[in-house]
């Protein structure tokens, strides 16, 4: 019997989470992956030798687990996981409770009940009101087991079965101690001390193969030229043309450099970032010694004259451009995306039994055919178990039982089988696309993501001179073509535009900017201003309490009564999706009106030192249709506590001219100088001001949004809100009636 080959190839990524600015990492995914999935994908397979698969592994993704190994590596959850419950201050004990239930839900967090206690508690859709309640409530034994839960809750199967503390503390279910929550944490570490050892030693016993994909992910057609996207978007707008296939080449030469040194031997395959390929990319691939590579069955289909779908998806091919070649296979899309996205909700052995069944079928499709066939099952190894029953085990103990004892069925290393069945087929005009419908939209056409490939290219114009120049330190040009590598990668594009979203968008476009702004710092170079500026689009901000009805504080810098900013718009900062550290210089914005004039009050952070107040400028941006207006408060440097020496503030596009007024210190206080009189602006324990309508033309039911900058040395530090703006409209008479009225 001809026994069909099924070769799966389990792709294992995350993100660049390093902070190149502060060397910390942002998000934790890649040390809870590490014991969840990282770890279960590879130990399984002891305990089914028969069965043999391709994993995947980003060299990106290599590089920060090893960061983890050698304890060099800083995450703020971790950080805010290892101290003590009872001394955790007001942000770090918001930033559990806003952050701390990020994972499935269904599949993570109802098994523990106490987790989902806890959650329900918090409030399932958090807001400003549940979580000041949730403040109130949660004591500290209610913190510090969102601690040990948050963590405990991402083992996987694998790690559970070996630690038998583990399953102690699962079973314990509340009540923890620092101990226990020490002994977590322990765990984490072994297993990730163990992770890259586990992969190497079943590649030497024959069970698995190892593959790379470029080192950090990028889409290498759009890196070596933006304009092969319009060869399947013809009707795409796309970006100012980027090329720089140099890139492209080095990012695949570091992936396999950086993998034989990990384990001792470059690979033969390649997973393109995204399966995404284009023919130029062929002369690169090959170039460099990369023997295979794999993408999606749709880009075969748009590349050949197909007879049938059994007769011609399932074996290999060759694919030849300018006198070089590649082997190439094309994933089943229909079996791939049953496992990514339909299996998990099924009855995992109900699922398994589904796909064995729809196997055989193809290997009597084609008993036969003289090629022996191979079908290629590919997908993310690590997101898609959270969807599934124990995250996986079941379904995968099932599948690969069977697949063991299947006599029609063998699983395989796709670089073994291309070995022993080498390609009869040759395609030569290779279709330009990714695993995704086949184009590249996901990356590149809306604004967003064009915007972005405009900030890469910008980048690199400015510095292409400076990356050349000898005099440069061949280190420091060394560490700027690092942060520009690291910029290029698919997953800042990815959460541009409107296809994706997360919790995490900002964060990712501080990153992206984050990349390219350390380009210019280890050369010694300016930080343009442009990648001060985000590229998300502008929206209202979340966590705005709008005004409810008129107010006029008396502007001392100081509460002077309780109720003189009640009814006032605010903003809480501390809500914004930030970048996880508690440095914040401003936590709330409030603002407000009477029916002559604009009311803003800005409250400084208790992390705001005066030494540090005496050096920062706070901008506040308004715009609306045409016009921008922008406010600058200036605080002169100076030996001065608890207030401040000097402000300037201008408006230099305002319908009455440039305004502007100075304030500074008199021996009896603070006097004021300015065209709005002496009683507009005043800064003891926060920052109040006054904007007379009169002065700046503003009209009843006009409407401007509002963004406040936090400045040093005219450098942009901190925004508020850091993705979106604060809406408001200049009232009329009726304005209190009409908010009686809702």
């Amino acid at each position: 019997m001809n026994r069909l080959s099924v070769g799966f190839l389990w792709h294992m990524h995350q993100p660049y989470y390093k902070d190149p600015l502060t060397g910390t990492y942002s998000l934790p995914w890649v040390r809870l992956h590490g014991i969840k999935s990282y770890y279960d994908m590879a130990k399984i397979l002891g305990d089914f030798p028969e069965i043999k698969v391709t994993i995947n592994l980003v060299p990106s993704l290599l590089l920060q687990i090893l960061d983890y190994q050698k304890d060099t590596a800083r995450d703020r959850f971790l950080d805010t996981t290892l101290k003590p419950a009872g001394d955790l201050d007001i942000d770090e004990r918001q930033f559990i409770l806003r952050y701390f239930f990020m994972a499935n839900w269904d599949a993570i967090i109802k098994p523990l009940p106490r987790y989902y206690a806890l959650l329900q508690d918090r409030g399932m859709h958090p807001n400003e009101e549940t979580l000041e309640r949730a403040l109130k409530q949660f004591k500290i034994q209610d913190y510090l087991d969102l601690q040990v839960l948050f963590n405990l809750a991402w083992f996987g199967f694998k790690a559970v079965e070996e630690f038998e503390v583990l399953g102690e503390l699962r079973a314990k279910g509340r009540d923890y101690t620092e101990q226990d929550k020490a002994t977590v944490i322990q765990c984490q570490q072994v297993i990730l001390k163990r992770l890259i050892s586990v992969y190497k030693n079943l590649e030497a016993t024959g069970q698995l193969e190892l593959t790379a994909s470029p080192f950090y992910h990028p889409i290498l057609p759009l890196l070596m030229d933006t304009d092969i996207a319009r060869r399947s978007m013809s009707w795409a707008t796309l970006p100012e043309r980027f090329s720089a296939p140099e890139d492209a080449r080095a990012q695949v030469v570091k992936a396999l450099d950086f993998h034989g040194q990990v384990f001792g031997k470059k690979p033969r395959g390649m997973w393109p970032s995204e399966g995404s390929v284009c023919p130029e990319l062929i002369p690169i691939l090959s170039g460099a010694g990369v023997q295979w590579i794999a993408t999606d069955e749709e880009i075969l289909t748009h590349s050949v004259m197909l007879s049938s779908r059994g007769e011609d998806l399932y074996r290999p091919y060759r694919v030849e451009h300018e006198g070089s070649s590649v082997q190439i296979v094309f994933r089943d899309k229909e079996l791939s995306n049953l496992l990514s996205f339909t299996y998990g909700e099924m009855d995992p052995t109900s699922a398994a039994e589904d796909l064995v069944h729809r196997l055989t079928h193809i290997q009597e499709m084609t008993v036969g055919q003289k090629e022996p066939r191979l079908v290629t099952i590919i997908l993310d190894g690590e997101n898609p178990w959270e969807n599934y029953q124990d995250n996986g085990r079941p379904f995968l103990m099932e599948l690969y039982r069977r697949l063991s004892q299947a006599p029609s069925l063998k699983t395989v290393k796709i670089g073994d089988h291309l070995m022993e069945h080498p390609p009869r087929s040759v395609i030569t005009q290779l279709y330009s696309g990714s695993w995704i419908n086949h184009d590249f939209d996901i990356w590149i056409g809306a604004h967003e993501e064009n915007l972005a490939w405009e900030y890469l290219g910008r980048t690199q114009k400015i510095l292409r001179s400076a990356l050349t120049e000898e005099q440069i330190p061949a280190e420091r040009r060394q560490e700027a073509f690092e942060a520009l590598y690291a910029a290029e990668g698919s997953d800042w594009f990815w959460w541009y535009g409107d296809d994706f979203t997360s919790d995490h968008d900002e964060e990712f476009d501080r990153l992206f900017r984050a990349h390219l702004m350390h380009a210019f710092k280890a050369l010694g170079r300016e930080v343009p201003e442009f990648l001060h500026r985000s590229i998300l689009h502008l929206h209202p901000a979340k966590h705005i309490r709008e005004p409810v009805n008129f107010i006029t504080p008396s502007l001392e810098g100081r509460l002077t009564s309780y109720f003189e900013w009640q009814g006032a718009g605010y903003y809480d900062t501390t809500l914004q999706a930030t970048r996880y550290h508690a440095e914040r210089l401003v936590t709330t914005i409030y603002y407000g009106f009477d029916l002559t004039h604009w009311y803003l009050r800005i409250d400084p952070s208790p992390r705001c030192t005066p030494d540090q107040k005496e050096r920062l400028t706070l901008q506040v941006n308004l715009f609306s249709t045409p016009t921008r207006e922008t406010l600058r408060v200036h605080p002169a440097k100076g030996p001065r506590v608890g207030s401040l020496a000097e402000y300037r503030i201008t408006i230099p596009c305002g319908p009455q001219g440039p305004l502007r007024f100075e304030v500074e210190r008199s021996e009896d206080g603070i006097a004021f100088h300015s065209i709005f009189g002496s009683d507009q602006i005043a800064f003891v324990n926060f920052l109040e001001l006054a904007i007379p309508f009169e002065k700046v033309g503003w009209k009843p039911h006009h409407q401007f949004n509002f963004i406040l900058e936090v400045l040093e040395q005219d450098k942009v530090i901190e925004t508020y809100p850091l993705n979106g703006y604060i809406p408001f409209t200049v009232p009329d008479k009726d304005f209190e009636l009409r908010m009686w009225s809702v």
